[in-house]
């Protein structure tokens, strides 16, 4: 039975939410349906959680100030230069609403850090089971329709034998976006094994175990089998700084580094076994060729790293201070992003702009080295591979994975060890924002959004055609 205090946490019913949107949109096969299904999803639960921060709550609770001035100044800071480059730039609506997606997410991060305090436990293992049920989807669907000769992650009709034309289910429109899910998700079974090793959870271990085994393990061959090499290059690097940390660690922490490395370990040998008998052993094979392809010269219009980055680096030197607004594209670009975070950041919001999104990482990155062992256990490994990641992709710009980030952050910031506000200059402290001021700007930031979706020349349904690629037309516009 669930007790009381567990069914008032917020982050459970958020993921039971965002598990059930996304089987449902299993159901639409039309690929631009099931994205805006998708983005339907991640806005109906960032309102569900900002619904719930309006709840009634003891006196004085609201004048919290739960996160470093640092935090403010970086949001307030990354909220002006945007709102400026949008204004200035070529889109202006479509960057206003992604100016209040940035301030939705980033203004909720505090009100649910105290939720994460509050129920630690509970979503430690909600999490994991969600991660669990979402990696196993995707990569049944995979030898599903490996099984059936079909390409996964791709729209496929094919006409039955009672005439009928039908389609196999797919979840991501592309293996990238499968792959940044896996990122994000596979360290959660990390603070789930440190509670089995810790006596914890003390009913259906045998059921709690499976769940950690499960986590690695499919999110590994969900990797290898989608040939995620930017994925597989980072959750390596997340590994490895997983491996340092228990050798730097007492016993305890040394245990179940361990046994995390070990886990990480046999589910990537799993993934090699499921490829070898899958294509030949391909993903391995050919992991260092595939990568060194992405950054030879290639021709403009061909979809490789290096010639998105050049595309951007070159607005971003044309544009160095105010930038050309969110989800601007420059001339030149054969895709839809670059890519890379600090490049999409530099070319929509300016240097200014990019200093300002750097301090928001304050609430959940330590700022001494000291404070590493006091964190949550996955955070180390996932912020180590995140940054590697953002490096080849970007997974901020994805509706789903922007989804799991606003419900896995708050857990990396309420186990950080937190500085007193008081060693912050008198400057800064007035920066430090009260829960009622974030949750006024989570709230303005809805506002935003909605006036956005309204406006013709703004987020609406489907491709935008002020949006452009040199290489695809209209993108769809990606959150």
């Amino acid at each position: 039975m669930i007790d009381q205090r567990q069914r008032r946490n917020p982050l459970r019913w958020a993921l039971l939410l965002l598990l059930v949107g996304i089987v449902v949109s299993l159901a639409e096969p039309i690929p631009q349906l099931k994205f805006q299904a998708q983005r339907l999803v991640e806005l109906l639960v960032a309102v569900g959680l900002l619904a719930w921060s309006y709840r009634p709550q003891p006196v004085g609770a609201l004048g919290h100030k739960p996160l470093s001035g640092w935090y403010g100044l970086g949001l307030l800071g990354l909220t002006a230069m945007a709102l400026l480059s949008g204004a200035a730039g070529p889109l202006p609506w479509i960057s206003l609403g992604f100016l209040g997606l940035l301030l939705l997410q980033f203004s909720l991060l505090p009100l649910l850090r105290d939720a994460w305090q509050h129920h630690t436990g509970d979503t430690i293992r909600l999490l994991a089971l969600f991660s669990l049920a979402l990696l196993g989807i995707d990569v049944g669907l995979w030898l599903l329709d490996h099984l059936h000769r079909v390409a996964p992650y791709m729209w496929v009709q094919r006409l039955g034998p009672d005439g009928q034309i039908a389609s196999a289910p797919y979840l991501f429109l592309n293996p990238r976006w499968a792959n940044q899910l896996t990122v994000l998700l596979i360290w959660t079974f990390i603070p789930l094994l440190q509670q089995l090793q810790r006596g914890v959870i003390r009913h259906r271990r045998w059921f709690w175990w499976l769940v950690a085994i499960g986590v690695p393990w499919l999110g590994m061959a969900q990797v290898v089998l989608s040939q995620g090499d930017g994925a597989f290059v980072a959750i390596s690097l997340g590994t490895a700084t997983l491996a340092v940390l228990g050798l730097q660690s007492g016993p305890a922490q040394r245990r179940l580094c361990w046994w995390s490395v070990a886990a990480l370990l046999s589910g990537a040998l799993l993934g090699a076994l499921l490829s070898g008998g899958v294509d030949g052993g391909q993903f391995f094979g050919l992991l260092v060729d595939r990568n060194a392809a992405e950054l030879t010269p290639a021709a403009p219009e061909t979809d490789k790293r290096l010639v998105l980055w050049s595309a951007y680096a070159r607005s971003v030197l044309a544009h160095p201070w105010l930038g050309q607004g969110i989800a601007a594209i420059p001339p030149g670009s054969p895709a839809c992003t670059p890519h890379n975070l600090w490049l999409a950041l530099l070319q929509g919001t300016g240097l200014i702009g990019s200093v300002a999104a750097a301090l928001l990482a304050t609430a959940f990155v330590p700022r001494r080295v000291q404070h590493l062992r006091q964190m949550a256990p996955f955070a180390l490994p996932l912020l180590a591979a995140l940054f590697v990641y953002q490096l080849v992709d970007d997974l901020w710009l994805r509706p789903l994975s922007l989804a799991v980030l606003l419900l896995v952050l708050p857990g990396l910031s309420a186990a950080k060890a937190a500085e007193p506000l008081g060693r912050d200059p008198a400057w800064l402290s007035r920066w430090a924002l009260s829960l009622k001021s974030w949750r006024l700007l989570a709230l303005v930031g809805l506002l935003l959004i909605t006036i956005s979706a309204v406006h013709p020349s703004g987020v609406g349904f489907g491709p935008s055609p002020l949006v452009q690629a040199s290489a695809r037309g209209a993108c769809l516009l990606l959150f």
